[in-house]
């Protein structure tokens, strides 16, 4: 009886001396992942995007469809730093309503193809964290600047924006929620919503004909200014953007 009584001490002290050895070495190996690898990261993102615009002698109806790679750096553990880099596809469709001098109403159609790249900088924050920490809700903050470059594929260009239209030149800045889950150290998905985003938006169109392209730039720049001084915000609508993030 005493031997067994002495063999269960020992089995039970060497599972405790295990269990201290292999929390040991858990907590060395973490103390070994070098800090760049635990603060810096890289992802990628699919943003899918249908908008709808009416006003009043023009409709226009379009999708998208973008992929974002994304580095970054987790500068506090709320707080990160970092950079997409976007390129996208756009189709758009619109229909013009005008009238002519005898006073008819016309309406023309006109299909847009365009590619798209921008840059997006931004910071994210932190709100709180929900389920063990494995769902994270963020706000972001970014801007972003780029180029798209028009291709009328369908329709009479007379009279519209695109009309000797080169690229546009694209600017902004937005504040997006953002949830997020953690699958395990090196892996989190995260998911934007769009319908919750509020931001300012700007163009400035290029056209080949200088003088055309002066007198249009100045119109559109004292319409956006006018538009910010009044702090008529724009809703991001119909958007998803998801994505993971991986870390080292």
């Amino acid at each position: 009886m005493k031997r067994i009584n002495l063999l269960i001490v020992t089995i039970l002290c060497c599972a405790f001396a295990m269990a201290q050895e292999t929390d040991s070495i858990a907590d060395t190996t973490a103390v070994q992942i070098p800090i760049w690898k635990q603060k810096l990261y890289f992802g990628y993102y699919f943003d899918i995007y249908f908008h709808h615009d009416s006003k009043a002698n023009t409709k226009e109806n379009g999708w998208s469809i973008a992929v974002e790679p994304e580095i970054g750096w987790k500068l506090k553990e709320r707080v990160y730093l970092g950079m997409r880099l976007g390129g996208s596809y756009q189709d758009t469709y619109s229909s013009y309503t005008y009238e002519d001098l005898l006073g008819q109403q016309h309406t023309e159609d006109l299909r847009v193809m365009q590619g798209k790249w921008e840059v997006t900088p931004y910071v994210r924050y932190r709100l709180k964290t929900i389920f063990n920490d494995k769902v994270g809700i963020w706000l972001e903050a970014h801007a972003y600047t780029g180029m798209e470059y028009p291709r009328v594929v369908a329709g009479n260009v007379n009279g519209t924006n695109y009309d000797g239209l080169k690229y546009n030149v694209i600017y902004g800045a937005q504040v997006s929620p953002v949830i997020t889950y953690q699958f395990n150290r090196k892996s989190t998905f995260q998911i934007f919503f769009s319908i919750m985003s509020f931001g300012y938006s700007g163009t400035t169109r290029i056209y080949a004909d200088k003088a055309n392209e002066y007198t249009n730039d100045l119109i559109i720049f004292s319409g956006k200014l006018r538009n910010l001084l009044a702090n008529q915000f724009t809703p991001g609508l119909y958007g998803l953007k998801f994505g993971v993030q991986k870390n080292f």
